[in-house]
């Protein structure tokens, strides 16, 4: 008996030591910054000038577009932004110097001053405005594009 008493406590607990890692999935790590309510970061970025509300968007691109902040990116505008090939602008009204064009952009919301970035990043990134992206950076970009495009 005292065999039979063992092998259920034995088998018993050998049933709920496999199960407690698999209910538990650990999610992956985010900084606290994405735990912020969407009020808080829109009034964050609000406060950015142009220049640094650019670095913190593709830094951040999940979590700003996550708040419509920046546009849904597709493969050949990620292209675009990343590679230094001459495509043109799409709004080729960049000829003026960067300090008008500062002017102009922060006078923009900030979901508006991103599309414009994104529409004219190469351009801007030539003045010394948009800044040269990471691998890092890239990557993040790309994951993003890829995660929107396929499903599940």
């Amino acid at each position: 008996m005292a065999d039979s008493g063992a092998s259920s406590n034995s088998s018993s607990s050998t049933d709920t030591s496999p199960s407690i890692p698999a209910q538990t999935p650990n999610p992956a790590p985010h900084h606290p910054f994405y735990a912020l309510p969407a009020e808080l970061v829109l009034d964050i970025v609000d406060l950015l000038p142009p220049e640094a509300f650019i670095n913190f968007t593709f830094a951040n691109y999940p979590l700003i577009h996550s708040h419509g902040l920046a546009p849904a990116l597709s493969r050949p505008r990620v292209n675009y932004i990343t590679n230094s090939t001459q495509i043109p602008a799409m709004f080729p009204l960049l000829r003026m110097p960067a300090e008008i064009t500062l002017h102009i952009m922060n006078h923009l919301n900030p979901s508006d001053m991103m599309r414009f970035v994104v529409a004219n990043y190469q351009d801007l990134e030539r003045q010394g405005i948009a800044p040269p992206l990471s691998g890092e950076t890239v990557r993040q970009l790309q994951c993003a594009v890829r995660a929107r495009l396929e499903p599940g």
